[in-house]
């Protein structure tokens, strides 16, 4: 064999082959695929830790409403609209009424009691994965 040779037959050996090519991007795919459920649950964690801070401070802003105008707002719009006089006890407009999944919150009212509810992530009331303001899930 000449040097030329010896050069060709060393590059060759030195090359990967398909199959260990094929478990490397294999094991990329799990990892990635690991790496994306990780980041998605944390996520979720998040969008919960925001929906009940948001249900929350609407909850807080429909008592401020109460105790200003002596009744119950008919809508959580009314948080959100100023007057000449007075300035939205909400700010943010109709963003400010919108859980993390971009649903509206909706305001149940029972009496003189009233319940402000996230439909969660699946944008549907009645659901375990609601988040209210009356401390039950």
């Amino acid at each position: 064999m000449n040097r030329h040779e010896n050069l060709v037959c060393a590059a060759a050996r030195r090359g990967f082959t398909l199959v260990e090519l094929l478990v490397v991007v294999a094991i990329l795919g799990i990892l990635g695929t690991i790496a994306i459920q990780n980041v998605k649950s944390h996520i979720d964690k998040a969008n919960e830790t925001a929906a009940k801070s948001t249900v929350q401070s609407v909850s807080e802003a429909v008592t401020s409403y109460y105790i200003k105008n002596k009744k119950l707002p008919g809508s959580l719009n009314q948080l959100t609209e100023g007057s000449d006089d007075d300035p939205p006890i909400l700010e943010g407009g109709d963003k400010a009424i919108n859980d993390p999944w971009d649903n509206e919150l909706k305001l149940e009212i029972h009496g003189k009691r009233f319940v402000v509810i996230s439909a969660g992530p699946d944008g549907e009331f009645g659901n375990d994965d609601d988040v209210r303001s009356d401390k039950r899930k």
